[in-house]
């Protein structure tokens, strides 16, 4: 990743770190994908060197893992080990409702593995990711079966998508529809997993998480 290039980095480096301290040996972590968890993973690794800490990352994206190696961090997974705490970014945030969008670096599906394996998850976010109401700036992505995409789109229409664009594939070989709602309630995360043929969703619902940010 070109640091050169990351958006409103100086504010992002202070987010990352805040977690400095959260970070103990012989903790099992789950680290996030994005800017921001990219340079919350530098941090880490620079006190893992410095102090000699002996950690295990479940990273969501190959970035983050190669990124771990780098700075000598063991990479583990969610069959052989228990995940004490996880740290992410997040594209859009509802502070009302505590609600999210994730998935536009299409790392959504370990994401919210990683969310719901872990007892609390720190979501590391800069004030332009603060909204009224979710979906204002973003669009729900989408990780859908390839074969399937053209059911999916028709199913998503049902539930009042009115924007769907097909914007690539994931690590995984599935494809990303990026979808608008113009309205997001609780229910629509579990309907839109509930299509088949869609793996995951970038919506994040209810989740046990903690915002670290500020939307001054």
């Amino acid at each position: 990743m070109d640091l050169s290039k990351i958006e409103n980095i100086e504010e992002k480096n202070k987010l990352a770190l805040q977690i400095l301290d959260k970070v103990n040996d012989g903790d099992t972590i789950g680290f996030g994908s994005g800017t921001t968890s990219y340079l919350a993973t530098i941090k880490i690794g620079e006190k893992v060197q410095k102090e000699k800490l002996n950690i295990i990352a479940i990273p969501t994206s190959n970035e983050i893992k190669e990124l771990c190696e780098k700075y000598g961090i063991k990479i583990g997974n969610l069959i052989e080990n228990k995940i004490d705490w996880a740290f992410d970014g997040a594209d859009e945030v509802e502070l009302k409702h505590m609600w999210l969008i994730k998935g536009r670096g299409a790392a959504m599906f370990k994401e919210k593995l990683n969310i719901i394996s872990s007892p609390i998850t720190y979501i590391l976010v800069d004030k332009t990711k603060f909204v009224n109401n979710l979906g204002e700036k973003c669009k729900v992505p989408v990780e859908v079966f390839p074969s399937a995409m053209n059911y999916v789109a028709k199913e998503l229409e049902k539930l009042g998508a009115k924007e769907i664009t097909y914007r690539g594939m994931t690590e995984n070989n599935n494809g990303i529809l990026d979808v608008k709602f113009e309205t997001i309630t609780h229910e629509l995360e579990k309907q839109v997993k509930s299509i088949t043929g869609v793996i995951e969703s970038g919506l994040f619902l209810g989740y046990n998480i903690e915002i670290i940010g500020g939307n001054e």
